[in-house]
């Protein structure tokens, strides 16, 4: 069996796979890490939620749909 994600987009670079794991670097230098698992049902599955690096001051945060939440900040 072949599984296939369909997540780069032009300019996209895979950095690495690991274990459910997959980072991603942007055309813009950031780094997005996916996680994905399978199912009940056996069928590969794409996490909702993502971990983005990027520049910043050291401060950490989630983003949902609802609201932004500072987590910490160090």
């Amino acid at each position: 069996m072949q599984i296939k994600f369909e997540i780069l987009k032009k300019g996209d670079t895979v950095l690495n796979v690991w274990e459910n794991h997959i980072a991603v670097k942007k055309k813009s230098g950031e780094v997005e890490i996916f996680q994905f698992y399978v199912d009940e049902e056996g069928l590969p599955r794409l996490s909702e939620n993502t971990i983005l690096v990027t520049q910043g001051n050291g401060s950490i945060s989630a983003e949902t749909t609802d609201s932004d939440v500072t987590i910490t900040t160090f």
